[in-house]
């Protein structure tokens, strides 16, 4: 009769815990970092002429014909109490809102990032609404934008308001 010789128990690495993360595009507002998650971005486009809607408020850019639909263009920079949204040389970051298709006025695309649960943070107190928190990403802390919040907020305004 043979015995079977068992292998030597070996440590078994453990495992690190799994720690959920969301996926944000990251780009540039006013000058500063800013980031909304990648379910809510539609598509990033080159500025285009945009028509002024006389008597909107500074957050509402105008609007533009993108491949023939009427798109309203929000200014974020002004939104978020920063520089406006530079028409020329900046991009619009389009959203669905509902049926319709929002623009938003961005600076600068910088990247996608998987954010951790562990590197987002409140927002700032004095934040408007539509700034979700804050997500710190590398060295930079960047505001975490709610798209469609920000949509709400801006349409919601009375003219000149």
């Amino acid at each position: 009769m043979t015995e079977a010789v068992a292998p030597p128990d070996e440590p078994v690495a453990e495992e690190a815990p799994v720690v959920p993360t969301r996926r944000l595009l990251v780009f540039l507002v006013g000058g500063m970092p800013a980031a909304a998650e990648m379910d809510t971005v539609r598509e990033i486009v080159p500025s285009l002429p945009v028509t002024r809607l006389p008597g909107a408020p500074a957050t509402v850019s105008g609007l533009i014909n993108l491949r023939g639909t009427i798109v309203t263009v929000l200014d974020a920079g002004t939104y978020l109490g920063r520089s406006p949204w530079r028409r020329w040389g900046g991009l619009i970051l389009l959203a669905s809102y509902g049926e319709r298709i929002i623009g938003l006025g961005i600076d600068d695309v910088r990247d996608i990032h998987d954010a951790a649960e562990d590197q987002f943070g409140a927002a700032p107190a004095d934040a408007p609404p539509g700034v979700r928190g804050v997500v710190d990403i590398g060295n930079e802390r960047a505001l975490l934008l709610d798209v469609q919040a920000i949509v709400r907020e801006v349409l919601g305004q009375r003219e000149g308001g």
